[in-house]
């Protein structure tokens, strides 16, 4: 267990490392010159000059790629050029709002496609499944931008089901007092259920939009692999016990097609962070990494987009280790094929 653990730390450390040096020459090569840009249009070469000495892009890139990867493991972000604050304060003070939004939705797209899913294996060939596979095509192929912007016309504009994409809290409630950063939950803690409610009312419809987005892959994983799992022998052997049909379903099927469902939640969680994620921010004026990493690349924020991008990195690493374990918590098979 300690070498299996130690095993899939060193693989995670090896992928943050990877993703650092990745993200510095992929920066390297945007276009623009964030000085420029953070002087002003009408600031003189030596202004300019100024701004570059002052964040070190006046120096080689080996050198600026030294100065980096030191900053990194402290943990120094840099210096954002476009607030002229520090990268990793800033993503700190964003990342609960993102948190909370990512997880609703992961939580909303993992209910949403194992439900379907099952529903599709249960009714496969018939018009339950049909049904399905129209959704998990639909949902495929709609455009996030789009979809959101029909949501806010219609479910808050035109019906008022929803309240306005004013950030987290509509206007006139103040954000509860700061314990875990996640609103929802703060407010629970506080005794405040009116905050609670707010919150949850704002952040129902962007998690809502990004579940449903996120979910279809879930969909088709877990039909496909409650299919196999009640066509096997064991399933099969369960019926002629005479087992409840249910019994079968939840004992053989479902159990059985967990480990696809949890491999793919890591991809989904990707997207939701990193993906969908900064449009939704955007649109609904959620004040999350996302929609900072959005600002800083109109800006050309270049210390910005690296720790954005840093950050997503670390995260799905993190996602992926977490579930690597988990795989041996629901299959001990896995354990015992790293073992040998």
């Amino acid at each position: 267990m300690l070498r299996t653990t130690g095993k899939r730390a060193g693989v995670a450390l090896v992928s943050i490392l990877g993703v650092a040096v990745l993200t510095f020459f992929i920066t390297q090569l945007l276009p623009g010159d964030p000085a420029r840009i953070a002087a002003g249009q009408y600031a003189s070469e030596e202004q300019v000059a100024d701004v570059r000495a002052k964040y070190g892009l006046d120096q080689s890139v080996p050198a600026q790629f030294a100065q980096y990867m030191g900053d990194f493991f402290r943990m120094d972000l840099g210096t954002s050029i476009r607030t002229d604050q520090p990268v990793r304060d800033e993503l700190t003070s964003r990342l609960p709002a993102t948190l909370e939004l990512g997880l609703t939705a992961l939580l909303i797209a993992v209910l949403l496609g194992v439900g379907l899913g099952v529903t599709a294996a249960v009714h496969r060939y018939r018009i339950g499944d049909r049904l399905v596979q129209v959704f998990v095509v639909l949902a495929s192929a709609t455009a996030v931008f789009w979809i959101a912007l029909v949501a806010i016309t219609t479910l808050v504009n035109g019906w008022g089901i929803f309240t306005s994409p004013t950030g987290r809290l509509p206007r006139g409630f103040a954000p509860p007092e700061h314990v875990t950063g996640l609103y929802v939950v703060d407010a629970l803690l506080a005794g405040d259920p009116a905050t609670a409610g707010a919150a949850l009312r704002t952040l129902l419809l962007p998690a809502l939009l990004l579940g449903v987005l996120a979910s279809p892959s879930i969909v088709k994983i877990v039909r496909s692999a409650t299919i196999r799992a009640l066509e096997s022998d064991f399933a099969r052997t369960s019926r002629s016990f005479g087992y409840p049909a249910r019994s079968i379903l939840f004992q053989d099927g479902l159990r059985n097609s967990l480990l696809p469902v949890i491999t793919n939640v890591g991809l989904v969680a990707g997207f939701v962070l990193a993906g969908g994620d900064v449009i939704i921010e955007q649109l609904f004026a959620w004040p999350g990494i996302g929609g900072y990493a959005y600002s800083s690349l109109q800006e050309n924020d270049l210390f910005a987009l690296r720790g954005y991008v840093i950050a997503i990195g670390v995260a799905y690493v993190l996602i992926n280790t977490v579930l690597e374990f988990v795989y041996g918590w629901v299959d001990p098979r896995v354990n015992l094929a790293e073992g040998s």
